[in-house]
């Protein structure tokens, strides 16, 4: 065989046996195989490793498939021929057994459907028919374990292997007459084969209904993980909610380029389209715009980091971080009750670093109660000069004041100073007003107020934060 197809049948197999590869992997599996060759089955086999194995799972996988397709010289046992040669068969036998299944073939060609030499050549094709049938037989709709002895039937009879099976009755006839006793054992591994061959559907069906399964699962767990309030998670499901946190930064990045991308395209200029048409007598036509200038907005974060609110904190913080090229300046500012600058933490340490160093009082003191009076007044004094047209400034926290002076005054001139002022706050609006809570005094002097307590809530206020 050549290298192609030993590689095409191996992938296959692989395929079989559980590992998820790609067509672009399996591009990679053939570049590794061709850089060490077929010669030295070690080095053949921690090349393909290397490309087709992500955890130690799959290489418990990968060894059992690589053991089973190659054997110990290193030559490859996925060919039909090769397996029933391996079995004692000569090729004369092998060549005899063509031309009635050559024969056989042409019949299975006027009748319509799959022959018995295609079903029981297994590998690559045999793979795509399985699919092909999957289909047919709306496989997608298995539900439970006790659906697959069914859903295995229709495939198998889809793919023809009970047709194939009548088939090798009457070759299992031809063989004897041309080749006697050993046609009658070339007919018995024929039948080994096809018995593989429903063992690989069972398995295909049953592979189908575990990816089910585990996909359902994680749907299920991702439903549930995005209306859980940040303030009930485990170890576990922070590390999930961070990994969702930064998929959603790197997609509103694609996202917001592209729309920056057709931005820049201006409405039509009717006069430059007009002088560029003489050039070509007006053939062909091409529209000339105008260029449209769009500044990126700046953005000023005010985050509260006291203990009811440091968990949706962390997340919005490490948004902010993953999101900054977004932004045309980002700066960031953390409170109790007094007020201090964040900017260079972020820039010179991770998230995860900066927010335990925030956390830790390494800015201000993180000791003392809740004063957003004092911290907005704070902000006003030093740093004014941080606001724009172009500020976006994001406020979050609970607005609960401990009864001190709401300084709606300093809020109301952040407002004044800046494009948009948008406050996200982790309780539900049911609860602002209440108690030592401020928030129904800064509501109004807000552009937008948004609850933010679970993943689900996060994802739409960070819409709105890059919306513009």
């Amino acid at each position: 065989m050549s290298l192609d197809t030993v590689l095409h049948e191996f992938v296959s197999t692989a395929r079989r046996a559980g590992l998820r590869l790609s067509p672009v992997e399996a591009i990679d599996v053939e570049r590794a195989a061709m850089a060490v060759g077929l010669g030295r089955r070690d080095d053949l086999k921690a090349a393909l490793r290397s490309v087709m194995v992500k955890d130690l799972e799959q290489r418990a996988l990968f060894d059992r498939a690589f053991d089973a397709f190659f054997a110990a010289d290193g030559r490859a046992q996925g060919n039909l021929h090769d397996r029933l040669r391996s079995q004692g068969f000569s090729d004369a036998e092998l060549g005899a057994l063509d031309e009635l299944l050559a024969a056989l073939g042409g019949q299975q060609a006027q009748g319509g459907g799959t022959g018995l030499a295609t079903i029981v050549a297994g590998g690559a094709e045999l793979e795509q028919l399985l699919a092909m049938a999957g289909r047919g037989a709306q496989i997608e709709r298995i539900q439970s374990a006790m659906q697959v002895g069914f859903f295995t039937m229709r495939v198998l009879d889809r793919v023809g292997v009970p047709r194939a099976q009548t088939e090798l009755g009457a070759l299992r006839e031809r063989l004897r007459d041309a080749l006697g006793a050993r046609g009658d054992a070339l007919a018995e591994a024929l039948a080994a084969e096809l018995e593989k061959v429903r063992q690989v559907g069972r398995r295909y069906v049953q592979d189908e209904l575990s990816r089910r399964t585990t996909t359902q699962f994680e749907d299920l767990r991702r439903a549930r993980l995005e209306e859980r309030s940040f303030a009930l998670l485990d170890r576990a499901e922070v590390a999930r909610v961070m990994a969702e946190v930064e998929r959603l930064a790197e997609r509103l990045k694609g996202r917001l380029a592209v729309r920056r991308r057709r931005a820049r395209r201006g409405p039509l200029d009717v006069r430059r389209t007009i002088r560029a048409s003489f050039r070509t007598g007006a053939l062909p036509f091409r529209p000339v715009f105008r260029r449209r200038r769009r500044d990126r907005p700046k953005l000023v974060l005010l985050c509260d980091v006291s203990d009811s609110v440091r968990t949706a904190a962390r997340f919005l913080l490490v948004f902010v971080h993953a999101v900054q090229e977004v932004f045309a300046r980002t700066r960031s500012f953390v409170f109790v009750s007094d007020l201090g600058e964040t900017t260079e933490l972020f820039a010179a340490h991770e998230p995860e670093r900066a927010i335990a160093l925030a956390y830790g009082g390494s800015v201000i003191s993180v000791a003392s109660n809740s004063n957003y009076g004092a911290a907005f007044g704070h902000f006003i004094e030093r740093y004014r000069d941080a606001l724009d047209a172009r500020t976006t400034v994001v406020v979050l926290g609970d607005g609960r004041n401990n009864y001190n002076d709401p300084n709606t005054p300093a809020l109301r001139e952040i407002k004044r100073r800046a494009g948009r002022v948008l406050w996200l706050n982790p309780e539900p609006p049911g609860a602002w007003g209440f108690g030592d809570s401020a928030m129904r005094l800064y509501e109004p002097l807000c552009d937008e107020a948004h609850t933010v307590h679970d993943l689900a809530s996060l994802r739409v206020a960070v819409d709105r934060l890059v919306r513009r």
